[in-house]
């Protein structure tokens, strides 16, 4: 077992980059707040610089959150890696 798995910390900055998505995207006080469920199957109400186990959320739109990824892969030259996680619209008819 991994130790970094059995010493997890409980809610969002436990949860990792590819491990929540974006559910949806709120106005509040001029500005967004982004709805993202995890893994965990719960739902958590993000901001811009809440931290993840990888990363940090760097911004937030209407339609899309950017998340600075820590890359630690020891043979990259890149460090830092930008995700975009977009909020998925419903399709009709479907």
């Amino acid at each position: 077992m991994d130790s970094a798995q059995t010493r997890r910390v409980a809610g969002l900055a436990g949860l990792g980059t590819a491990e929540i998505s974006l559910r949806g995207v709120v106005l509040s006080q001029g500005g967004f707040v982004g709805i993202v469920q995890g893994v965990d199957s719960k739902t958590y109400i993000v901001r811009s610089g809440d931290k993840l186990s990888d990363g940090a959320i760097r911004s937030i739109t209407a339609d899309s959150m950017v998340i600075q990824q820590q890359v630690n892969d020891p043979l990259s030259l890149e460090k830092v890696h930008e995700v975009r996680k977009v909020l998925r619209q419903t399709e009709e008819g479907k």
